[in-house]
């Protein structure tokens, strides 16, 4: 049994014709000035790839190439060389090419789904103290005068509210706010948040918008819960696969320590983490003797407020409820009712 063959010897791009034929020691070579013999067990014979010539790879690098695919798969069964049948039977069925494709479809997105989130929660959780302390003091001085303005509230007012913090008992093994600062921000409105290291950043058109310090103790317990479970950074760091990579492969903080003010500014929690918050809120409120509905009626006061965020920006990061779940349903879970 004879099959034509092109046969280049690895040195030139010079096609030889060739006819390949079995021989007692294995596969024979032979024509144009060209005579080899090699074991089959020493060749390497990628399997069919769709309407493709068949391939013949030699280790010193020559490789022949058999149009005749129907007549080298004779001569290969008849050698006793099956090849990866398999490989080929799924390349050759478009359905099973079409399923390949969505089986790696489904891959990439739970990758991101699942994956990365677990990712950055890995990643989150390795972060010093000493670099989110950093994180928060880069915050302060990107954005004190210029979109944060010193606060407008008493002396004894701000005493009073750290104080209540201070005093605020925390669920066991959670974060507890590390100072609380008072800022004013016309741009942001009613607003307050967390920075990752533990610092709370409250504005006075929130403290001036509420009509109970309980209220406001609800909201800074929100913050704190995504604070204590890492949200922003974890927020941050999905944002930024190849910092995601870098931070866990080679350690380099650098580039977050960079970006962390502007990253901080434009973070989005998903609707997981915002309902987390809200539970360990309501955790802390209760802990603390202070009914829920205190925080729940703040949401309410928040979402109508003129001057809030949602009014003035619109869906920009500072709409304190734009990517939260529904209001109603937050505050109906916050009252305990369905």
């Amino acid at each position: 049994m004879q099959v034509s063959a092109v046969y280049y010897d690895g040195g030139s791009a010079r096609p030889h014709a060739v006819v390949l034929s079995l021989q007692h020691e294995g596969l024979s070579v032979a024509g144009d000035g060209w005579a080899r013999e090699e074991p089959l067990a020493a060749l390497d014979i990628p399997a069919p790839l769709g309407t493709t010539p068949r391939l013949i790879l030699f280790a010193d690098g020559a490789r022949c190439e058999i149009q005749d695919r129907d007549g080298f798969a004779a001569l290969l069964q008849a050698a006793g060389h099956t090849g990866p049948v398999l490989a080929a039977r799924l390349e050759a069925r478009w359905s099973y090419a079409a399923a390949a494709l969505l089986l790696t479809l489904a891959l990439v997105a739970a990758t991101y789904v699942w994956g990365l989130p677990y990712l950055a929660s890995a990643v989150a959780s390795r972060i010093p103290q000493g670099v989110l302390t950093s994180m928060d003091a880069q915050f302060l001085m990107t954005f004190d005068g210029r979109l944060l303005q010193p606060s407008q509230l008493s002396a004894a007012r701000q005493a009073t509210l750290t104080a209540k913090l201070a005093a605020l008992r925390w669920p066991p093994g959670t974060m507890r706010p590390t100072q609380l600062l008072f800022r004013s921000s016309e741009a942001l409105g009613p607003n307050a948040m967390a920075l990752p290291g533990g610092t709370v950043l409250v504005l006075d058109e929130l403290v001036n918008l509420a009509q109970d310090d309980a209220e406001i103790l609800g909201v800074l317990a929100h913050e704190t819960g995504h604070v204590s479970e890492r949200h922003a950074l974890r927020q941050m760091l999905q944002a930024s696969v190849v910092g995601l990579v870098m931070v866990w492969y080679v350690g380099d903080i650098s580039n977050v320590l960079a970006t962390a003010p502007a990253a901080l500014l434009q973070t989005r929690y998903s609707r997981d983490f915002e309902r987390r918050a809200d539970a360990y809120a309501s955790r802390v409120l209760a802990l603390n003797g202070i009914n829920p509905a205190h925080y729940a009626d703040m949401l309410q006061r928040l979402e109508q407020a003129p001057g809030s965020a949602r009014a003035a920006r619109g869906a920009e990061w500072t709409d304190y409820l734009s990517t939260h779940p529904a209001t109603d349903e937050r505050i109906r879970a916050l009252r305990g009712q369905r």
